[in-house]
């Protein structure tokens, strides 16, 4: 019975399966075919890229003196990885500084631009990546601009130094566009073997934040400067004046050209008329120091009668005072451009005149035609007396306190080798006291620093000649200064023709204002250098501490021939006396070593205001070489820059 029942159960449970196994075939075989319910699994979710823009947009102009933040913002980046930042800069160039290199997405990168660009504006490139995926980034052009703005207009600029011939002189009138462009001008160019004056074609000009910059002339004549261009360094004082030096670019064949001087505003072309206090100096055909000094009256449109004019020629030491002279003036072109032509006892001379204003002309000798004749080569200054012409018959016209610079050449043949900075007050009894000067002569070996009285004779006849007598403290007779008024309260021109140590050279005697004097703020600057027979020019800018009795700033120099730029320039100074002369030191990388502090040489400050003045090396004898500078304050060229 037990057995029987087992089977029968299990005879059960084969059949239920048997039914269900049947029922799911029928049900699978159903979907296959005309069930519509279908099985899958879902879509993947949609994958979106990883994606970088600025946020916001960058500028598209920045200026010198500023920096500029930059933001990216990477999207769809779940790892969060941020941004990578480049400048893309050509191998050796200085695109200016990008910092940091990896931002957090929105985060601010800082691109701080280069302290000198190409022209007046130069464009630079930033990338931004995508960490995550550098195939993701954005680019940006930034346009950097200069402040060419600060000169606009006609200017009229001199220098002077030497060549590979001896001594060099350069003048013109250049036309700047106010856009870092320069539109034309004209110039004369002057060695001892040739006078030259050329169209001025082309060009370029910049201003760094810091007031330096450079000026690029071109002409068609390849026989001047690097091939018919001319590069000069210069630093803005105002948008009326830069001191500037020739400063040559490195890439092209040297001119062998070195020289420093003056670039103004031009106000004026009219003719010129009435007396005009003149003095030149470099030298004659023969190569031998040349310095001329006087008064040319212009008393007719064009004419030059003699009556009233006078002129001294101190030639390789022979002073021939007083002379006659006499000639004819052009009428200006244009550009303010006229030539001289005088008669004096030795050789006619032609200067070439670029007028600057109704008082002011900046003249260069133009008779040396290569054929070796001609008088030689020098420039200088010719400063109008208005309606003081004639009239300075009292000595209350030269009385007062002045300071004077003067450079030039002694009687041994090199170049640049007489520099003289002094002072004195001149009284209305004819009397020079309180008298102070520092002078060199390099070629002849021979530093005097000593004060000095005298006393000075003015011209009868009212032309404005004033012949003086200095007596040194401690070295005798001084030397032989002869001055020049102008009155309208512009300075005196001042020529050196002393026969006792034999030097040659002119300048200016610049009345001095009342102490108390200060020495603070921002200088621009310029210096020349004589070392045997090579010369140093250089431009810069200095800050002034007077709470510290420190300065510092840096420098653009014609070094030998060769370009050296952006160095830094150190120094400190006494504070300034009630006579307004201190002494101090100057220290620079390229200085001679004269003593057992390297690069730095001791220097005496002369301060005509506050505002500018004068300063000349002292320890001469131990480093071998003369040092003449002066300085003015500068206004910087914007209200965000140094």
């Amino acid at each position: 019975m037990n057995i029987n029942f087992s089977k029968r159960a299990e005879s059960i449970r084969t059949s239920a399966i048997e039914v269900f196994v049947s029922a799911m075939i029928a049900v699978l075989a159903g979907c296959s075919s005309t069930n519509n319910l279908t099985l899958q699994n879902p879509p993947a979710p949609k994958s979106t890229p990883v994606s970088i823009s600025f946020q916001p947009a960058p500028a598209k102009t920045i200026s010198l003196a500023v920096t500029t933040a930059l933001k990216a913002v990477v999207s769809n980046d779940s790892t969060d990885a941020g941004v990578d930042w480049s400048l893309l800069c050509q191998s050796g160039s200085n695109c200016g500084t990008l910092s940091p290199l990896h931002t957090a997405s929105g985060g601010a990168t800082t691109y701080t631009p280069p302290p000198v660009i190409s022209g007046n504006s130069q464009t630079f490139t930033i990338e931004a990546f995508a960490t995550a995926d550098h195939t993701k980034n954005v680019v940006a052009a930034l346009a950097v601009t200069g402040f060419a703005t600060n000169l606009k207009g006609n200017y009229v600029f001199a220098t002077k130094g030497i060549d590979a011939n001896g001594a060099f002189q350069l003048a013109g009138v250049v036309v700047l566009d106010g856009n870092g462009a320069v539109k034309g001008g004209e110039q004369t160019h002057s060695d001892s073997t040739l006078s030259i004056t050329d169209t001025i074609t082309g060009g370029s000009y910049f201003i760094g934040s810091d007031g330096r910059g450079s000026l690029t002339l071109k002409t068609a004549d390849q026989k001047i400067g690097q091939l018919g261009i001319e590069n000069l360094s210069l630093v803005l004082l105002s948008n009326s004046r830069c001191l500037i030096a020739t400063l040559d670019d490195p890439n092209l064949q040297p001119s062998f050209e070195t020289s420093s001087g003056e670039l103004d505003l031009q106000t004026a072309t009219a003719a010129p008329s009435g007396g005009y206090a003149f003095a030149v100096s470099g030298t004659d055909v023969g190569s031998q120091a040349l310095a001329i000094g006087g008064i040319l009256k212009i008393d007719s449109p064009g004419s030059i009668s003699g009556a009233g004019s006078l002129v001294d020629q101190d030639d390789a030491g022979t002073l021939v005072p007083n002379a006659a002279v006499s000639g004819t003036v052009t009428s200006p072109d244009a550009l303010g451009s006229l030539k001289f032509n005088l008669t004096t006892s030795s050789n006619p001379i032609q200067f070439t005149g670029y007028i600057v204003n109704a008082q002011l002309i900046k003249i260069i000798e133009s008779d040396i035609d290569g054929s070796g004749a001609g008088s030689g080569s020098t420039s200088g200054t010719a400063i109008g007396q208005g309606a003081a012409t004639s009239t300075f018959t009292g000595n209350q016209a030269f009385a007062g306190n002045y300071v004077f610079g003067i450079l030039g050449e002694d009687l041994s043949g090199l170049p640049t080798s007489l520099a003289s900075v002094g002072q004195f007050s001149a009284d209305a009894s004819g009397n020079l006291t309180s008298g102070y000067n520092d002078e060199l002569l390099e070629g002849t070996g021979i530093f005097v620093s000593d004060s000095f009285s005298g006393t000075y004779t003015l011209d009868a006849a009212g032309t404005g000649r004033v012949d003086s007598q200095i007596t040194y403290r401690s070295n005798g007779n001084g030397p032989d200064l002869i001055f020049y008024l102008t009155g309208n309260g512009n300075p005196p021109l001042v020529l050196d023709a002393e026969t006792k140590f034999g030097s040659l050279g002119t300048g200016l005697a610049n009345p001095q204002a009342a102490a108390p004097f200060s020495f603070s703020g921002r200088y621009g600057f310029s210096f020349t250098q004589g070392v045997t027979a090579l010369e140093n020019d250089a431009t810069g800018q200095m800050n002034a501490n007077a709470s510290s009795d420190t300065l510092s700033g840096n420098v653009d120099t014609n070094y030998s021939f060769s370009t050296l730029t952006d160095t830094q320039i150190t120094g400190t100074f006494a504070s300034p006396s009630s006579a307004g002369r201190l002494a101090g030191f100057l220290t620079n990388t390229f200085f001679p070593s004269p003593g057992s502090t390297p690069s730095t040489l001791a220097v005496d400050f002369y301060l005509i205001d506050s505002s500018h003045g004068y300063f000349i090396e002292t320890d001469s004898l131990s480093s071998g070489q003369l040092m003449f500078g002066s300085f003015a304050v500068r206004t910087p060229a914007c209200s965000a820059c140094q």
